[in-house]
Formats: structure tokens, C-alpha cells, sequence
């Protein structure tokens, strides 16, 4: 009987031995600099709880103050940052439709992109600024030549286009 007994003690230990060696693999494994993540976001909070960094594929609508702006003219793929009370504040990505890279900085509500740089594959590339009273410029060459608009708080545009007389 204490033979059957010490060879149930031995079985039994080299299964906890077992098994304690592939969970401290599968740990050390999991903790692996060279270990590729995937998932289709990740959200990064602040330590209220609140999201800061939204990192997905696609990112959800904007927000102003934690609650829905409005749907995204077509869906985005990449990094939204957003302010500590919910407000989105800008985000780089890749539109679905139409394949253009974007970079925006939105005001404080997170309702003004009061900055934006948009790369289209087939039209060039566009930059503007904005202020909250709806001035700003901007400069594109997404009709194959570079164009300087100037807009003041009126809504008056001011352009620039080769080939055209200066604004006064």
C-alpha cells in the first residue's frame, strides 16, 4: 500500500510540476516583447475611468462632452484622442471610403476641427485652420494646383489660384 501510495504522490507531483512549468511558460510568453497583439481597439483611460486614447478599427462617432456629435461622414480606422471630459480633440486615420489619411485638432467642445490636413490618393493633399468665429485658410492642391482661400468672420473668401489676380 505504500508503494501504490508513494507512486500516486510521485504521479500527482509531476502533474503539479507540469503544470505549474506551462503556466509559468505560457506567462512568460504572454509577456514577450516580441508578441503581436491583435484586437480591433484598444481604449486607453485616465484615472477617473474616463477614455483618453480610443485606438480602433473602425473608431466610434465623435463626441462632444462624453455624448454623440453626429455620425462620421464615412467610417475611420486609427487614433482618437479625446479631452478629460469625453470631447473628441483630434485623431489621425484612414477614411473607408475614398482611402484619405487624416489629422485633426478639434476646439476644446470638440466641435471645430480648427485644424486639419486631409491626403487623398488621387487629389492631392489639404490644409486648414480655423478659428472658432470661422476664420482661417486654407491651402490645397487637390485641383492639380495649388490654391490659397482666406475666409473672414463675415464668410467672405479671399482666393489665390495661379493664374488669377491677387486678392486687394
Amino acid at each position: 500500500m505504500s508503494r501504490a501510495l508513494s507512486s500516486t504522490a510521485l504521479a500527482l507531483s509531476l502533474v503539479a510540476l507540469a503544470a505549474c512549468g506551462w503556466t509559468a511558460w505560457r506567462q512568460q510568453r504572454a509577456q514577450s516583447p516580441d508578441q503581436v497583439l491583435h484586437a480591433r481597439g484598444l481604449i486607453i483611460t485616465d484615472a477617473n475611468g474616463q477614455a483618453r486614447l480610443i485606438l480602433g478599427a473602425p473608431v466610434p462617432d465623435p463626441t462632444t462632452s462624453g455624448k454623440p456629435l453626429g455620425p462620421r461622414g464615412a467610417p475611420l480606422s486609427g487614433l482618437v484622442l479625446l479631452g478629460p471630459d469625453g470631447s473628441e480633440r483630434g485623431g489621425y486615420g484612414t477614411s473607408d471610403v475614398g482611402g484619405e489619411a487624416i489629422l485633426t485638432l478639434d476646439d476644446a467642445t470638440g466641435a471645430t476641427e480648427v485644424f486639419k490636413v486631409v491626403a487623398n490618393p488621387d487629389r492631392g493633399a489639404t490644409l486648414m485652420v480655423k478659428h472658432q468665429n470661422n476664420t482661417g485658410a486654407m491651402l490645397t492642391s487637390w485641383q492639380g494646383a495649388p490654391e490659397l482661400m482666406f475666409v473672414d468672420d463675415t464668410g467672405r473668401s479671399f482666393y489665390v489660384r495661379p493664374g488669377m489676380p491677387s486678392a486687394p
